[in-house]
């Protein structure tokens, strides 16, 4: 059986709305006419109208929106081309679009102009992960303390520096991972009900009289939902991959094994020497210190530039994706008859 975009019986609830709909229109202009009330002619006409136009809708709707459907067809031509490749569950598979965009965002990545470009959500959890072990190692050295005869000597004054910066740097990759995994929950509960529940209801409203503008809306908004909203998220992923700032692992699991060198240094000189000799030994001590010191500095420019990248393909064009999508939504709305107001949001 071909996929209507109806549900399972939206088709039928829609064709009976209209029907009951007809029926009115045409006790309105009986009574109209047998009355010679003006009113009743008028409301008994623009239903008729409406009617028409909402019959013409769910025609259009089946040929726009089915499996096989213009829409359909005319997403997965602008999303899809010869150097675009992506592995597609299957409640995504029928619209390209959002299968990109929820690769984009935290699926398995993607392959675009040949280049492959893992997900927001799997870069991000990269680096937590290396960043987490790092903390924890550095955390470990800076715990250390000396007793001298004299003085206690710790590492903590020297290492808590770098250990705010790894952890101020921890928390914005884990508001990056949960804004990507919300945006990709967004586009599962789009792909799952934008043209099987949202478009459908807003058919049947609109097919009514008290409900006609509420069911313009909704119909806007799962157009705009589906078609608009992941279209601007391909457009987010080209801009992304024509500049891809990806930090290098490799300087985090650097870094590890210099930290875990230096522990390992640290604690060969903790058991060689008595604290007499301590007091005598500081450049022996001090000497992995300073590399950890010194690793840091240098991976130091790759995490902001890679959180900078990070936070404007997962913040800020989605952003703007949202304001593509509410203007989107306002214009549809326009043209069923209805209308989207967005509150102080003026530019939309």
């Amino acid at each position: 059986m071909q996929y209507l975009p109806f549900g399972q019986y939206g088709f039928s609830i829609a064709i009976s709305a209209i029907g009951i709909m007809l029926a009115i229109s045409g006790i309105s202009l009986g009574l109209g006419y047998a009355t010679n009330e003006k009113r009743f002619k008028e409301f008994g006409r623009n239903e008729l109208y409406q009617s028409i136009i909402n019959g013409a809708i769910v025609g259009g709707m089946i040929a726009l929106f089915s499996q096989s459907g213009l829409v359909n067809l005319a997403i997965n031509q602008l999303t899809v081309s010869n150097s675009t490749s992506m592995q597609c569950p299957t409640a995504l598979a029928q619209n390209a679009a959002i299968c990109l965009a929820y690769n984009y965002l935290m699926g398995s990545g993607y392959a675009m102009a040949g280049v492959y470009h893992s997900s927001i959500l799997s870069t991000s959890t990269l680096l937590l992960t290396g960043l987490l072990a790092l903390n924890g190692a550095i955390g470990a050295i800076a715990s250390i303390k000396i007793s001298l005869e004299v003085i206690t000597v710790s590492f903590s004054y020297m290492l808590n520096p770098i250990l705010s910066e790894i952890q101020y740097v921890i928390k914005i990759l884990s508001t990056i991972a949960i804004g990507s995994v919300v945006q990709g929950s967004v586009l599962l509960f789009v792909a799952a009900s934008a043209v099987t529940v949202i478009l459908p209801s807003g058919i049947i409203l609109r097919s009514l009289y008290p409900t006609r503008k509420l069911g313009g809306f909704l119909m806007a908004a799962a157009i705009g939902l589906y078609v608009v909203f992941p279209l601007s998220y391909v457009f987010d992923a080209t801009i992304a991959s024509s500049y891809s700032s990806q930090i290098d692992l490799n300087s985090i699991t650097q870094l590890n094994s210099t930290t875990a060198g230096a522990s390992a240094s640290i604690s060969g000189s903790l058991s060689a020497y008595t604290p007499n000799s301590l007091a005598h030994s500081s450049s022996s001590l001090l000497a992995p210190i300073k590399s950890i010191i010194s690793g840091f500095a240098g991976l130091l420019n790759e995490l902001l530039q890679g959180l900078a990248y990070l936070i404007v393909y997962t913040f800020v064009l989605p952003a703007f994706s949202l304001i593509i999508t509410g203007i989107a939504i306002r214009e549809f709305a326009g043209v069923l008859g209805s209308e989207a107001s967005f509150g102080k949001f003026k530019l939309m």
